[in-house]
């Protein structure tokens, strides 16, 4: 599994912004790829602004998703005129607890 990892910062009060751009416009672009697994976004507030890490996990590979990830850095550069960072990672290990309380593990790439 890989996954890619981009991180902003971004005044609080656009939060509400960027996650409607990310309902409306990322979210289902990404769903339509053929790999697309998930993602999170995450914030962590420091004063006046927001810290947001929005990582997606794809089934194989990235190469199928760099135009998407590269429309989303666009839009949030649009919403909030942040340069974002972006990284891609091997995923190691990911553990999720799905609605029937049952932990769905994917495997641990041998290190």
């Amino acid at each position: 599994m890989k996954s890619r990892q981009v991180s902003f910062y971004v005044q609080l009060h656009e939060v509400s912004q960027l996650m409607a751009a990310v309902q409306d416009h990322v979210i289902p672009r990404y769903e339509a790829l053929p790999h697309f697994l998930g993602l999170t976004v995450i914030k962590c507030d420091v004063r006046s602004r927001a810290e947001v890490i929005v990582t997606s996990f794809w089934d194989d590979g990235l190469d199928g998703s760099e135009q998407e990830a590269s429309n989303f850095i666009d839009e949030i550069h649009e919403v909030t005129g942040a340069n974002p960072s972006r990284k891609a990672f091997d995923t190691l290990y990911a553990q999720v607890r799905d609605s029937a309380g049952i932990f769905q593990l994917w495997p641990v790439v041998p290190v």
